[in-house]
């Protein structure tokens, strides 16, 4: 009897353990994420205005980060858009991206915080660093510091964030 008792409370909690499934969650990895997939070559073209070619020196992947740059043909007559994306995995925590979120931003006086982006964002020219499902995006479009570049780098994130939106579409924290 208490064999039979035993086996069924276990297979209770096992039941009560799978039904609390559902979604991604922190600890599951996602899936790589290129950053020519959250910002495109047509992106770069409809918001800075020139056609940009793939910087095959500026294209990498290092564990959980993963960069692209975009390059006006010939080299020099625009500015670079460049694309960062680092992504928690089943062996970094989003906790741990959103630290060097923090302290990129707290290491910035100047850091401008930007709303409707992502979960969190900031600009620090020239750069503007978003924080999303897990995810620290970071754009770095433009020159000048002014309000020209900083519609630029928000009309990126958001693209970036609606894709990245896609990609991962059921995380939760």
């Amino acid at each position: 009897m208490k064999k039979l008792m035993l086996t069924a409370a276990s297979l209770f909690m096992v039941i009560m353990l799978c039904a609390c499934g559902g979604g991604k969650t922190a600890s599951e990895p996602i899936p790589d994420i290129d950053p020519a997939a959250l910002i495109t070559a047509e992106d770069v073209a409809a918001y800075a205005g020139y056609t940009p070619v793939i910087e095959e020196t500026g294209t990498a992947r290092e564990g959980n980060v993963a960069t692209v740059l975009y390059r006006s043909e010939p080299i020099g007559e625009q500015d670079i858009v460049s694309v960062k994306i680092t992504q928690f995995t089943d062996t970094i925590d989003y906790q741990a991206i959103f630290e060097e979120y923090e302290q990129g931003k707290a290491k910035r006086s100047s850091a401008e915080l930007v709303d409707s982006i992502g979960q969190e964002a900031y600009i620090a020219f020239p750069t503007i660093h978003v924080y999303d499902r897990g995810c620290l995006i970071e754009i770095t479009a433009g020159s000048g510091s002014d309000e020209a570049q900083s519609e630029l780098l928000k009309s990126l994130a958001v693209t970036a964030a609606a894709r990245l939106e896609e990609i991962v579409p059921e995380y939760t924290k």
